[in-house]
């Protein structure tokens, strides 16, 4: 008779591999079902193009307007921008799944995501991965570096890990946010307003420098809704900008710390709104 102590750790590295397996062929399916149908594919990809092209021509006429935007220069603002589009694009492909967790919940699809010994987070974000986030980022980049040649930026290894870090940070707070939000659903099942408001909505507040706001709403988007340390405060660091435009100037080293923070609470949220899901059914 086999021992099934000595099998145990030989179970115990097996699962992990396992586990990986059955989200790489979650994730897979995901993709294969989007590019089923790539007349749409394509039409959504230049719908996002559109869109974006349609933001940069808005942003363009005030600065050719102004010739600038609380002080910031044109390529500041494009600097602006270009971190928000990067932070947007990880987001968009990998947490692309919370926005429509609703859904899910209503027509009770998560009741058969929990009966899966994965982790029910996990399997949502593989199974509604967006491709065409990918496109977010290539404008991300193309806009980074038109920035980087109108305000000839110099990198060196300090400012490309900070841009890294910062970047990371960012998609924490977008990330943590849409998380929190999706959880709400666990307790009201329709969320779209709050969707609409705190995701889409509340973006268009980092297309340009924070600090041309009121102070109220510099307050809550940097100590309430946090989202200003997606790219206003961070760009501080690689522009060399003062603190003068900051509550204080140790703000624009706070994005990664601020990320985490978001994020790590946005999964206990999540958790304890599995905790107490029932279904829809029951």
């Amino acid at each position: 008779m086999s021992n099934p102590i000595a099998t145990a750790p030989s179970d115990a590295t097996e699962k992990p591999t396992s586990d990986f397996q059955s989200y790489l062929a979650i994730l897979r399916a995901a993709v294969q079902s989007k590019m089923e149908y790539r007349g749409s594919f394509v039409a959504y990809i230049f719908t996002l193009i559109g869109f974006y092209g349609a933001q940069v021509s808005v942003i363009a006429l005030m600065l050719n307007r102004f010739k600038q935007m609380g002080g910031w220069q044109p390529g500041e603002v494009a600097f602006l921008y270009s971190m928000l589009l990067l932070c947007n694009g990880v987001v968009s492909a990998v947490f692309s799944g919370m926005t429509e967790f609703s859904e899910l919940v209503r027509e009770g699809t998560f009741d058969r995501v929990m009966l899966r010994p994965l982790s029910e987070l996990g399997q949502i974000l593989a199974m509604k991965f967006e491709p065409g986030g990918i496109a977010h980022l290539i404008l991300g980049l193309a806009a980074l570096f038109v920035a980087d040649n109108m305000i000839d930026l110099e990198w060196d290894i300090v400012k490309v890990s900070f841009l890294v870090g910062s970047i990371l940070g960012g998609v924490f707070i977008l990330a943590g946010i849409r998380i929190i939000i999706a959880a709400v659903s666990f307790f009201a099942i329709k969320n779209q307003g709050l969707q609409h408001l705190l995701v889409f909505s509340a973006r268009e507040f980092l297309m340009y420098p924070v600090h041309i706001y009121s102070f109220p709403v510099r307050v809550l988007l940097t100590f309430m809704f946090p989202i200003a340390f997606v790219n206003f405060y961070p760009a501080h660091f690689f522009l060399d900008r003062t603190g003068q435009t900051l509550f204080h100037p140790y703000l624009s080293y706070m994005s990664l710390p601020i990320g985490i923070l978001v994020l790590g609470a946005s999964l206990v949220f999540w958790r304890f709104g599995v905790n107490r899901y029932s279904s829809t059914g029951s």
